[in-house]
């Protein structure tokens, strides 16, 4: 009986922090926002590496994601929507991907028309030790001098005009034509 009552509190334990990922939660980057994040090293989807960091003139909106992650690929195709909703012009939406194999990444973006970049993380070596990332799906919005402006834990409607009105007062100011 002590056996299964040591289960039941694992299993609840594991169904919690489970469920945490899905709610709103303290965020360890409150105490980041305002630093600057050093560019990414990271790899392309062919295996090749690669250097993330800001657009001049673009916010950087980095999403952590993953192919087996549900509420990733939920978001996926309303982030897609509110980056072209925001202007390609100022903002620059980017996938890191903590997928192992790049073909399946790769598959995945063409099955569901997912367009914008994606690179990926393998060792979550930039994911954990250098954003310290605690949930997927994370994004982070950079500005175009690399200063952390905004992060967001957990998946969210992209559609949402709140969500677009708080991000949109983040873009940096539109180039003179």
């Amino acid at each position: 009986m002590n056996g299964f009552l040591l289960l039941r509190w694992v299993l609840l334990l594991a169904l919690g922090s489970m469920l945490q990922a899905c709610g709103e939660s303290q965020s360890p980057f409150k105490d980041r926002i305002g630093q600057v994040l050093p560019p990414l090293v990271v790899q392309d989807l062919f295996n090749q590496p690669a250097i993330l960091k800001p657009t001049p003139g673009k916010l950087l909106m980095l999403n952590i994601w993953a192919t087996w992650c549900g509420p990733c690929r939920h978001e996926m195709p309303g982030m897609q929507r509110f980056a072209a909703r925001l202007g390609n012009d100022r903002i620059e939406l980017v996938g890191l991907s903590v997928d192992m194999d790049e073909h399946v990444v790769r598959e995945y973006l063409i099955e569901h028309k997912i367009t914008f970049p994606s690179y990926l993380d393998r060792d979550l070596s930039e994911v954990t030790d250098v954003l310290g990332v605690r949930m997927f799906p994370s994004t982070f919005f950079v500005t175009p001098d690399g200063v952390l402006v905004k992060v967001i834990e957990g998946w969210r409607e992209w559609d949402s005009p709140e969500l677009v009105t708080e991000v949109r007062a983040l873009l940096p100011p539109a180039s003179p034509k």
